[in-house]
């Protein structure tokens, strides 16, 4: 019957300690380890990286392992198990799975997976120390739950969803009838959310919940950012001397694709000025010579200059071509 000494050869096979027999694989020599990323700067580009089994002690402390005797420049490379298609390196002092061809030899072909990074909130680093701690055989989980630390308004991968996450705060996130992409979740190195200058983008099938409604679904995309600039390379851009009509404080801070294009207008705010000079030229009353009688639509009209209320037509922050 397995006694204790069983399950701890077991627990440190598990993190990359001993390299004898296992049951997990059927009597052979164990070729599955966790590895601690020492470099990923491949000279040929072929997304290898070198990495070194390494043992952590009940301290987390990370000392020799199966690799203790190799120094790093006589490690061997390892070649990725990844797609090419998509584009992960892990950094040193990550925590990848090394794959070994031949485990009685170790200058043997070698083979990578990884990184490995147990929480959201790491994505930036993690290093071998906590990632490793992914084996540990407890109910017990090292990583704070992410609900009971972020503000309910952001929005990251659920269990259902499948996502691809960057380093820096970019998500890419599959969600039932949903594709979310977005830059800037967070406020600089907080959990809060990022309410200033966000920047994401969201399409969505919907179900209408009225029975009564026209449409019984609909698709609906919203684009949020700072400044929003839709262009085409063939398009028109704005001259010189028409940016005399526009008066926005933040265009010198948007960068040059932004002041050379036009800024959108906003339907609702011409069709207003348009309706009081219909209204005003169907009503007006006026003698030769001189301007019209005064009258509310006429009043309302003389207030639209450009240092007036024109500039209510157009917006500071969406621009076109």
């Amino acid at each position: 019957m397995p006694g204790i000494e069983d399950y701890v050869n077991r627990l440190r096979q598990n993190q990359g300690q001993r390299g004898e027999k296992t049951p997990t694989n059927l009597g052979a020599l164990k070729n599955i380890y966790p590895a601690l990323v020492v470099r990923e700067d491949d000279p040929l580009e072929q997304g290898r990286i070198v990495a070194r089994i390494v043992t952590v002690d009940q301290e987390g402390n990370i000392g020799g392992g199966r690799d203790r005797n190799i120094p790093d420049k006589a490690l061997p490379w390892a070649v990725p198990m990844q797609t090419g298609f998509i584009h992960a390196r892990p950094l040193p002092g990550e925590m990848v799975i090394l794959f070994m061809e031949n485990p009685s030899d170790i200058t043997a072909p070698r083979y990578w997976m990884g990184p490995v990074i147990t929480s959201q909130l790491k994505l930036r680093f993690q290093g071998f120390r906590e990632a490793v701690k992914v084996f540990s055989r407890t109910d017990f989980n090292p990583n704070q739950k992410l609900k009971a630390r972020l503000e309910p308004s952001l929005r990251l991968p659920e269990r259902i969803d499948v996502a691809m996450q960057g380093r820096d705060d970019t998500h890419i996130i599959l969600k039932p009838k949903e594709v979310f992409i977005a830059a800037g979740l967070f406020e600089p190195d907080t959990l809060k959310a990022n309410l200033a200058t966000p920047a994401k983008i969201s399409m969505r099938q919907v179900a209408n919940e009225d029975e009564n409604a026209r449409l019984a679904r609909y698709s609906t995309t919203d684009f949020v950012s700072t400044v929003i600039n839709l262009y085409s390379n063939r398009g028109k851009f704005r001259a010189k001397n028409l940016k005399q009509f526009e008066i926005n404080e933040d265009l010198k801070d948007l960068g040059e694709l932004a002041d050379s294009l036009h800024p959108a207008v906003f339907g609702d705010e011409l069709v207003k000025v348009l309706d009081l000079i219909i209204r005003t030229l169907l009503t007006h009353i006026h003698t030769p010579q001189n301007p019209l009688a005064p009258t509310p639509d006429s009043a309302a009209l003389s207030r639209y200059t450009v240092t007036g209320e024109l500039q209510n037509i157009i917006s500071n922050h969406v621009r076109v071509n």
